[in-house]
This record gives C-alpha cells, structure tokens and sequence, in this order.
C-alpha cells in the first residue's frame, strides 16, 4: 500500500461519472488512498480535473483562489429544472437574435453576485441542495460573488451558443447561461460544458482514464513551477528548522523578489518540506510536510 506519495494528477474527466467516481477510479489503478480534488465537474460537464495527491491534498485552498476556463454550449429557446441536458424542460421561449446576446453578454463581466442553481451540490442546512430539488422542495440558496474575467462568443448557430468564459472559482455556468438567457427574455440550458484549464494547468497536459497510472504522477516540484508557486532548495540545517517548524526572517533566503507570494521549500534530496505565505516578507508556514527524510 502507498502511503508517502504526494504531487498532482491532472486528467481528462469525461461526461457521463462525476468526480468522485474519478477518485474511486485512481484509487483503484494506483493504491493510493489520500486523494482530494480541486473543484467537482458536474457528470454531464468533461475536461480538466486536478486531483491532489498525499500531502498535497492540504493545498486545496490555494487552487480555489485560481481563474478556472470553460468552453460551454447554450440552446436558447428552452429551459430546463437542472439548467444542463440531463434535466426535464420546464419552459419554453422565442430565442434571441446573436445581436441580442451580445448586447447582454458584456453585463457579466467583473465582479457579479451569482445564485447557485438548485440542483448543485452546495449545502443547504446540512443537506445537498440537489437532494432538496428531487423532492420538489425549494432550496435557499443565498447569492455569492464571484468574477468574470472574460466571456466570449465562439459561434452561435441552430440556437446553440458556444461561448468560452473565463471565471474565478465557485462559478456555475449553468448559471451564467440562465441569467444570460433572461436578460436576452428568453431561456437556455447548458448541452455541453468543457474544463480547459485551472490556472495554468491546462488539458494539453491532461491524461485520460485509461492512461492513470504512478508514472504520470506530477510531483511537488513540478506541480509548483506549473503553478507559478517559487522553489526554494535548502540546506540539511534549514531543512530541519523547517520540519520543526521553526521562525525563517533571519535565516539567508533571498526571498526579497517574492514578497507577495506563496513560496515552497524542499531539501537537498528534492523532499517537500512546507509551503510559506511570504506577505510582507513575514514568511509564515502555511503548512510543513509530515516528511523528515531530509538527507
């Protein structure tokens, strides 16, 4: 059983499982046992799922402040109770010209509140809202902000608007698509939903199921240089300062050129030792590996 291994998988979800059958599966092909995730795609929605691995699976709250890109398509006209293709159609309505929708689209970009859908699986009392939906009850959903970097229209042809948005995380393009279609008077559900990238992890570098497997492991190392998180080497002496969780200020790391940034640390023998918030130069552990091989 593996019990010491830690980096990224970064893989190719396809429609039709959810993301928790995507961690079943890896746990099976691999041994693994410790696995998280970045952020669920619906089993309808395909593309880019970042599963963290061992110790990494503690970074979670750093991949929720990264921009998440989607390419989506829309049928406007119709509506249904989930907003994706896998729901009932509930309403129907004229669908407007791509004039319409361009005058609208724009109105989406910064930074919006944004109602999640009834069917999602936010909490609600201790219970999902989605499961509140299939018994026909109402969930209070309370609105968030959220932020549009960008949104742009690909093609709009046989009333399927195929349109790619760039957005921060916690944002639901189903939801998008359905404000969208109101402000247009009309009414949309989503028929397609594709994941490109999470920060700068993209799908060009994304394995498919049946390629999962300990050799396309992504390590720490790597998975931070990806992430634009800085690599800082240390000594054995720093090393064990940082495993026992000790004060860096006056220790000479030159960290001066990242004084806003979450750097990383690892030993001499490339072992992860901690990751360190650096604002203000105060360096402070966010977390320090459970790993004491420093040699």
């Amino acid at each position: 059983m593996i019990k010491t291994v830690s980096g990224f998988f970064s893989i190719y979800k396809p429609s039709g499982i959810s993301t928790f059958d995507l961690i079943r599966i890896i746990k099976k092909k691999t041994g693994i046992k410790k696995l998280g995730h970045t952020g669920t795609l619906d089993p309808f929605a395909e593309g880019l799922v970042i599963i963290l691995v061992g110790q990494m699976t503690r970074i979670f709250d750093f991949f929720s402040l990264l921009p998440k890109t989607y390419r989506g398509f829309a049928e406007f006209g119709k509506r249904t109770d989930s907003l994706d293709i896998t729901g009932k159609i509930v309403e129907t309505a004229l669908p407007p010209d791509i004039d319409t929708i361009k005058k609208n689209i724009d109105s989406f970009k910064g930074t919006i509140t944004q109602r999640p859908p009834a069917y999602s699986a936010v909490h609600v009392n201790g219970v999902r809202a989605y499961e509140l939906a299939r018994k026909g009850i109402e969930p209070d959903l309370k609105e968030k902000s959220i932020t549009i970097y960008s949104m742009d229209i690909n093609n709009y042809q046989n009333n399927i608007l195929d349109f790619e948005i760039t957005c921060s995380s916690g944002t639901y393009i189903r939801t998008i698509a359905d404000d969208l279609a109101k402000k247009c008077n009309s009414a949309a559900y989503l028929t397609k939903l594709i994941r490109k990238s999470i920060g700068a992890f993209t799908l060009d570098n994304a394995v498919k199921i049946d390629e999962i497997s300990l050799e396309n492991l992504i390590p720490p190392m790597e998975g931070f240089h990806i992430l634009d998180i800085p690599v800082f080497t240390v000594d054995c002496e720093i090393a064990d300062k940082i495993i026992k969780g000790k004060n860096l200020i006056n220790e000479s790391i030159k960290t001066d050129n990242y004084p806003n940034k979450v750097i990383s640390f690892f030993a001499e023998n490339n072992n992860f030792l901690a990751l360190v918030d650096n604002r203000n130069l105060m360096m402070k552990y966010i977390f320090v590996s459970s790993n004491r091989d420093i040699s």
